[in-house]
């Protein structure tokens, strides 16, 4: 939204578009030129005719993930970088494949 709003006002930022969000605590209220932008610009009737964005175009498209404290993801990241691994994403792709080896769950 703000960039559409500086395109006719090019100083219109974030700040202000909370500013007029909050229009009733600030006094602020976005100009009937700016306001006719925004509706021609995310029109309900228009939203059809947009291309709709693709979610995920990976070619492995299942995850996993998990919240670490801060120190466990340092260490880990060391861990990882030590052994080799280019990334977390081959690491942990060659842990699972492990796993599944050693539980005897291979096709």
């Amino acid at each position: 939204m703000v960039a559409v709003v500086q395109a006719i006002y090019p100083k219109y930022d974030k700040t202000v578009q909370s500013k007029c969000e909050n229009g009733d605590a600030y006094g602020v209220s976005l100009r009937p030129d700016a306001m006719a932008a925004l509706y021609a610009h995310f029109a309900p009737e228009l939203a059809e005719g947009r291309k709709a964005v693709k979610k995920d175009a990976h070619r492995l498209t299942c995850r996993i993930s998990a919240r670490l404290e801060t120190a466990d993801y340092e260490a880990l990241q060391r861990l990882i970088e030590a052994e080799g691994y280019a990334t977390t994403q081959d690491w942990l792709t060659a842990t699972v494949r492990r796993y599944i080896a050693e539980a005897g769950e291979t096709e």
